[in-house]
């Protein structure tokens, strides 16, 4: 599918990739609300693991598990699409391993 077709598709005007992007990761997480989710967030080396609460707008509402800052654990998270590196929605048979639970 063409970027043009994309856009069509997704009733944007144009085919700016940014609104792309946000368009796509933002149906991605909608469709996905009350599953686990796994996010890296760009301005600082950050991962939240967590159920997708909902969207709103270009924000992800996330209620955390588990954080690389152990203070932040169980707390609710509004991060902006834009700031997501990389994520991953559990699927069914590939779950998001308990990275708590690893003994060495």
């Amino acid at each position: 599918m063409t970027k043009e077709e994309l856009a069509e598709k997704l009733g944007l005007s144009e085919p700016d990739i940014n609104a792309l992007r946000q368009a796509v990761v933002s149906k991605a997480f909608e469709e996905s609300s009350g599953k686990r989710a796994l996010l890296l967030i760009g301005p600082y080396p950050f991962l939240v693991i967590g159920s997708i609460v909902e969207v709103l707008s270009d924000y992800v509402v996330i209620e955390a598990e588990i954080t690389n800052v152990a203070e932040l654990d169980d707390e609710i998270f509004r991060i902006h699409i834009d700031n997501i590196e990389v994520f991953y929605i559990e699927e069914d048979g590939k779950p998001i391993p308990d990275i708590r639970d690893v003994t060495l």
